[in-house]
């Protein structure tokens, strides 16, 4: 392929061989060599040198095809093995999306500008699927590797407890303390009955004895909760990691409650696949993100302006 772009360059095959170091007899052979492979002319021969066929222009444009992509191929390897730059395929659950991931990739950006990301929000089922048809990297979420076949490693790296907010206004938002009884008499707005948090939520009622207060308002729009919540007397649940790490609006109190039990969050990723260095970067990056949320409690979101 080389040789033939260098004979139509220089529209002679003595000018060619000088100029890839071979003699004009063995360029001709490789010539005549290539068209045999082929089945068809390459090259018309005349007094003035050679001019390339319309079959050679087809191998021609083919060929400066291929030559391109292995460059590109080139620059991609180089640029993979390199840590300060990279493009990264992320994946995370809407609770990770609205407050940890933004802000590990700010973390990262601001020490490594040349990074990347492309980023999808996905449920934790579909989310497994994905990392496991290596559509993204790896994922950020609750553990949940169903119908993966094994071909998951999870990473556990905290426990995502839930918190229970309220607007400023509310009549237990300035209260020191108040019981989990106590918000059953209030109104409240939850995400989906037969979804994760709810069903979190209603274990930890549970665990005292008490029944879920029955929801005013059911909504899995993050935006219509926290709009209630900080403008009307509801109540609602949010994942520390968003509280920690999310932006709301500063009329929003965590209640001075901690629920015992929290969901496993952690990376995960295809078991024995190798990563680049830039997506290690950031995996490590978002351990030392974490490490506040393994002791976070209600009393530490109660001073942080929300």
């Amino acid at each position: 392929m080389r040789l033939l772009q260098a004979v139509a360059r220089s529209g002679s095959i003595l000018k060619a061989a000088s100029e890839i170091g071979l003699t004009q007899p063995a360029l001709s052979k490789s010539i005549r060599e290539l068209e045999a492979t082929f089945g068809v002319r390459l090259f018309d021969r005349n007094n003035r040198g050679v001019s390339v066929t319309p079959q050679g222009e087809i191998l021609l444009r083919r060929a400066t095809g291929v030559f391109e992509e292995l460059r590109q191929a080139v620059d991609e390897l180089q640029s993979l093995a390199d840590a300060a730059r990279g493009e990264l395929r992320l994946g995370g659950t809407p609770a990770v999306c609205a407050g940890l991931l933004p802000h590990a990739i700010g973390a990262v950006r601001s020490n490594r500008p040349g990074f990347r990301f492309h980023v999808a929000e996905l449920d934790s089922g579909k989310l497994a699927s994905e990392v496991a048809g290596r559509s993204v990297d790896f994922g950020i979420g609750r553990e949940h590797v169903e119908g993966s076949g094994g071909d998951l490693t999870f990473e556990r790296l905290f426990d995502d407890h839930l918190f229970i907010v309220a607007g400023a206004q509310h009549p237990l938002a300035s209260r020191r303390s108040v019981s989990l009884e106590e918000t059953g008499l209030h109104p409240w707005v939850l995400p989906s009955a037969n979804g994760a948090v709810t069903a979190q939520l209603e274990a930890q009622f549970r665990l005292q004895g008490l029944s879920l207060p029955d929801p005013a308002v059911t909504t899995m729009s993050m935006l219509v909760r926290s709009e209630l919540v900080a403008t009307h007397s509801f109540l609602t649940v949010m994942y520390g990691s968003i509280l920690r790490f999310g932006n709301f609006p500063a009329s929003f109190r965590v209640l001075p409650i901690d629920l015992p039990s929290g969901i496993p969050v952690g990376m995960f990723r295809v078991r024995g696949r190798t990563l680049a260095p830039s997506t290690e970067v950031f995996m490590q990056t978002l351990r030392d993100v974490i490490r506040p949320m393994q002791s976070l409690r209600a009393k530490h979101l109660r001073g942080k302006s929300l």
